[in-house]
């Protein structure tokens, strides 16, 4: 009897397991979303150098730096002082973005270019703005202009190439490097000096994305006509938003629509951390239909650091954060689930944006072919261009050449996009099947 009893209980126990077949594990994937923000680059909020997000790892931080504090003296660079309170970006992923001034407002005898420029002749002026005062520059004095192409040619050779910034705004005109000197006409520079100064920048900055405050029509239409994109620094209210738009439909009824498909729109609010505050709260809905009207991928500095008051705004928050940017989400995967050892794997592959604009980097997509103890067998870099992945439905191709040297098996198909500072995969995809290593499982392979 007992013999009986324990056969029983084996085979029940046989039973019960769900034996899981070589063909059942080739059986294509079913993508599944999550919906929890995520800490991506490029993307969210982005507070001063140094500080944090309350709510978010933010991986952007930025500042703007007066021109004197990093040219301390004639071709002499500080540039411990602009890469102060940077931290590891390699560990941290927070890259950053910067923009130099030649006048910030502060007291009356702020200077912010070098002594020796002052020394050499270059007039400065005085000027009150908000109730800040201070010296600016005198633009069009040939010595200022000589100096300052020296000064961005020489950021541009140690930063344009170097992957831990993420963006540099085109600043150096106007009251903190805004291009805009409010309320003191007086100064403003001629057309031919901004248009020079703009392109110091281009010509230092060949690779890098840069971004310009909205003020100045002229500068705006140059630079977004060169490829580049547009900070609004004065997000907020109704009468606010209108000014942007209508500065911008000023220049060219169409800019809007288009500039964001090619460059970064981004900015800040206006009134510092009151206005960020009150500006996702009471007026929400306002200021989160202006940001998905012009695709911005982050908010910073004003607002790059928002503390909620209650749940509700943090719901608010959170909100924002996903529709910021990009938002990848693995939507289908087809290929053939069986092939020799040497053959071509031709793919297709469907991914999703859910957020308002793309990804601007092209980084590399790696697909790996990993062994049925997670080992990564190979890997293989494919022709996608992941900054033409538009919100929206996506469709990429590729092919994956099976090697000679691997063995038989089955291989899970993983995919990464790789992020050129850590030379590993450095995007997540809004999907499950996350290996840790920000690989995601696209499906499996048998390889004979």
């Amino acid at each position: 009897m007992r013999l009986i009893i324990l056969f029983s209980l084996i085979l029940l126990t046989c039973c019960d397991k769900k034996i899981v077949s070589k063909n059942d594990q080739l059986e294509p994937i079913d993508f599944q979303e999550i919906h929890e923000p995520l800490e991506n680059p490029m993307k969210g909020f982005c507070p001063w150098i140094g500080n944090s997000n309350p709510m978010f790892e933010a991986k952007l931080q930025v500042a703007t730096f007066p021109w004197s504090d990093i040219e301390t003296s004639e071709g002499v660079y500080n540039w411990n002082n602009l890469e102060r309170n940077w931290g590891n970006i390699l560990l941290t992923g927070k890259r950053v973005g910067f923009r130099i001034s030649a006048a910030i407002p502060g007291n009356e005898d702020q200077i912010n270019i070098p002594q020796y420029l002052v020394d050499e002749g270059v007039e400065l002026r005085g000027y009150s703005i908000d109730n800040h005062e201070g010296l600016a520059p005198d633009w069009d004095n040939p010595k200022f202009l000589e100096a300052h192409k020296k000064l961005i040619s020489t950021i541009g050779e140690r930063y344009d190439s170097d992957p831990r910034v993420a963006w540099v705004d085109i600043g150096s005109y106007g009251f903190w490097g805004e291009w805009h000197v409010w309320l003191n006409d007086s100064l403003e520079a001629t057309d031919e000096t901004k248009l020079e100064i703009l392109d110091h920048y281009f010509e230092a900055f060949p690779t890098k994305p840069l971004v310009i405050a909205f003020d100045d029509d002229l500068a705006t239409a140059a630079v977004a006509a060169a490829g580049h994109g547009v900070r609004n620094d004065c997000l907020g209210t109704e009468d606010q938003n209108d000014w942007y738009e209508t500065s911008m439909n000023r220049i060219d009824p169409n800019l809007s629509n288009r500039l964001w498909k090619n460059a970064i729109v981004t900015g800040e609010f206006c009134g510092s951390n009151y206005g960020a505050t009150q500006g996702t709260t009471e007026r929400f809905e306002l200021n989160y239909n202006f940001i998905k009207k012009h695709h911005w991928s982050w908010i910073g500095s004003a607002g790059g650091a928002i503390t909620p008051v209650d749940d509700n705004h943090r719901e608010n928050l959170e909100k924002l954060h996903k529709t910021l940017g990009y938002r990848f989400v693995i939507r289908g995967f087809t290929y053939n689930n069986e092939m020799n050892i040497g053959s071509i794997m031709d793919f297709s592959l469907e991914v999703e944006n859910k957020g308002v604009a793309p990804f601007y980097l092209k980084w590399p997509i790696h697909i790996y072919l990993l062994s049925e103890n997670s080992e990564i067998k190979y890997s293989e870099e494919q022709n996608i261009d992941i900054t033409g992945w538009l919100p929206g439905v996506n469709t990429a191709f590729g092919k994956v050449d099976i090697p000679n040297n691997i063995n038989p098996g089955i291989y899970e198909i993983r995919i990464g996009i790789i992020d050129p500072l850590t030379k590993s995969p450095g995007i997540q995809f809004a999907n499950t099947e996350n290996d840790g290593e920000n690989r995601y499982l696209l499906g499996r392979v048998k390889i004979n």
